[in-house]
């Protein structure tokens, strides 16, 4: 299904609401509270907490955008084989209203359900024209409407109806194939967002495992304590959550470019977002 405008403001605004409820829950429990020079939390389980709070206000949202944007491509994709199956059943001698009824008991993915909607309201009202706008409208796509607009023009130019129909297959098909390209050369773009994360993810390990920690467990020397040389190192948990959030605002704005750059549209990135969110979560739980 295609979830409409209303119902995705309801779903944003169920999700952040559970998501401050968590917030506000740690919170009250007392688990951070910011004091002077950490003015972040300390502990990775608060850092989780906020973090997976985070990730619940994310993920159905994400999941609906997502399958939006499936359902969208499904209607450009099938657009061109309707067009085409209801020219060559016009070409066999049937009527175009009639192959209108044989197409809409054919499956063309998100196209159907309101091809036989469009033809049930036509034989109620007869009004074929308001019938296809209609259905132009339900699929939202810009190349459903134009659609709908050729098949009324297509009954109304009478004689010339294979012609139009052969030659707005043609164009939508052209249309798909540009769109199939267009994807295929963006696709591997998207992996950059992956590597940026996973990179940054090794450098963290890097810079926590092999670099601060020895110099923390170096620090509990009472020799080096001495000399004064590691006096200004701050709780190693600090840099922790530090590194953490900055991996987490990586995943988040690399997550919405990948979107971007597959898709053109930034709510596309928001299941990129998730992904690479809980990626970070536990690969900072592995460390």
């Amino acid at each position: 299904m295609y979830f409409e405008r209303r119902q995705r403001i309801i779903i944003w605004a169920a999700s952040l609401s559970v998501a401050a409820a968590l917030f506000i829950l740690i919170a009250v429990q007392g688990a951070y509270s910011p004091a002077t020079p950490y003015l972040i939390p300390l502990s990775q389980r608060v850092n989780n907490g906020f973090a997976l709070a985070l990730l619940v206000a994310l993920s159905i949202p994400a999941a609906v955008e997502f399958n939006n944007i499936r359902w969208l491509r499904g209607v450009d994709a099938n657009i061109p084989r309707l067009l085409k199956d209801v020219g060559e059943t016009v070409k066999s001698g049937v009527p175009l209203l009639r192959a209108l009824e044989e197409a809409a008991a054919r499956d063309y993915g998100p196209v159907s359900k309101p091809l036989q909607a469009a033809v049930v309201r036509f034989k109620l009202t007869s009004d074929l024209e308001a019938s296809l706008s209609w259905m132009g409208e339900r699929l939202v796509r810009p190349s459903a409407k134009r659609m709908a607009r050729v098949l009324v023009e297509a009954y109304q130019t009478g004689g010339r109806v294979v012609d139009v129909l052969d030659t707005s297959a043609s164009l939508f098909t052209d249309l798909a194939e540009y769109r199939d390209e267009r994807d295929a050369e963006m696709r591997p773009y998207v992996l950059i967002a992956y590597l940026g994360s996973a990179v940054f993810l090794a450098v963290s390990w890097v810079v926590l495992v092999r670099f601060m920690g020895p110099l923390s467990a170096s620090s509990s020397n009472p020799a080096v304590a001495q000399g004064g040389l590691l006096n200004n190192l701050l709780d190693m948990d600090y840099y922790r959550s530090i590194l953490f959030w900055a991996a987490t605002m990586e995943a988040l704005i690399g997550g919405l470019v990948a979107g971007k750059i597959r898709y053109g549209r930034l709510n596309a990135g928001l299941v990129h977002s998730a992904l690479l969110l809980a990626m970070t979560i536990a690969a900072f739980n592995a460390f």
